[in-house]
């Protein structure tokens, strides 16, 4: 059992180590990390600017597992209805390497009370490369083998576009993007991503929230790469418990449970500590990748930096329960 269990991990590890010339997007647990990362439209606040950090460690204590670095800063110009922003993804999969910078544009649209449509473009560059030294130190390869890798993987730099739009009816959210629109270069290989949300917020009693959600992501293949489509699924449901509900409402802390279809579960937690969030999740794959992997964590922070100005809010709703992520005095 234990022979095959090695069979199974190293099997694993070697189509990690392969799959390199058609890196997936990161499908980030926590929807705070999705919304920021994969819709250029997301707004998190009216009135505050947020600075965002997470890290993702997928498949751990397998060789070649992918390992992400996120940040994000945004900025609401309140007279404007504009946010103005910049995400910096890094990743890596086994010897392939990859860093993501873009600048990102949403637009702020006022449809009734407490409810939004924002709509969002971003743009950037697609950076990817590797590291040699790296592979010829590795001693599961020989001269031959090593060039074989190297074949596989890409070294070079693209321009990269996104767009996006979320709409946010007090309650109910849910929005969807486009991502790397461009074609790429010879050195450098684009393959579309498209994602979708949305969620709605249940209100069970005075302190407590109920907030089921639902994510889909796609990854479109290509047969320069010969890398296949990849649809994912993710259905979660978070508590939130509240405080100050008769004044402003705020989230304390939440927890909750995820299933990514067909074979990953995952728990999540969050925390609120004023002006500064953090939040974890930890997901276990029932595929034979379990074998030699200890499953996958994910960590975020926030922080919000409130406005000195206060703006003009007349088109910014008028109720003063918290139904969506905005809140208005």
């Amino acid at each position: 059992m234990n022979m095959k269990k090695r069979i199974i991990g190293t099997i694993a590890t070697l189509f990690v180590m392969m799959s390199l010339s058609a890196q997936e997007m990161p499908f980030f647990t926590n929807k705070q990390l999705q919304y920021s990362f994969f819709n250029p439209a997301y707004i998190p606040e009216l009135q505050y600017a947020t600075i965002q950090a997470g890290g993702r460690l997928q498949w751990v204590n397998l060789d070649g597992m992918p390992k992400d670095l996120f940040f994000s800063g945004k900025y609401f110009f309140l007279g404007a209805h504009s946010q103005v922003g910049l995400n910096i993804l890094a990743d890596k999969i086994g010897f392939q390497h990859m860093i993501n910078p873009k600048v990102n544009y949403s637009f702020c649209i006022p449809i009734g009370d407490d409810s939004y449509l924002n709509l969002g473009a971003a743009a950037g560059l697609m950076n990817k490369g590797y590291n040699s030294d790296e592979i010829v130190n590795d001693s599961r390869y020989d001269s031959q083998n090593i060039a074989k890798v190297v074949e596989c993987l890409e070294k070079g730099n693209a321009a990269d576009v996104d767009a996006g739009f979320e709409i946010l009816i007090q309650n109910f959210e849910f929005g969807a993007s486009a991502m790397h629109l461009l074609k790429g270069t010879e050195q450098v290989t684009m393959n579309k991503t498209f994602y979708g949300f949305m969620n709605y917020a249940l209100q069970t009693s005075e302190w407590w929230r109920l907030a089921p959600a639902y994510a889909f992501y796609y990854f479109k293949g290509d047969e320069k790469t010969k890398s296949k489509d990849v649809n994912k699924h993710q259905l979660s449901l978070y508590f939130y418990y509240i405080t100050e509900y008769d004044n402003q409402p705020t989230d304390l802390f939440y927890v909750g449970s995820t299933y990514k279809i067909p074979n990953e579960i995952g728990f999540l937690a969050g925390f609120s500590f004023g002006f500064f969030n953090i939040y974890y999740s930890y997901d276990y794959a029932f595929s034979n990748i379990r074998h030699g992997s200890y499953g996958t964590h994910e960590l975020g922070v926030e922080f919000k930096i409130r406005e000195k100005g206060k703006g003009c809010y007349a088109n910014y709703g008028r109720s003063r329960k918290k139904y969506t992520r905005y809140y208005r005095n």
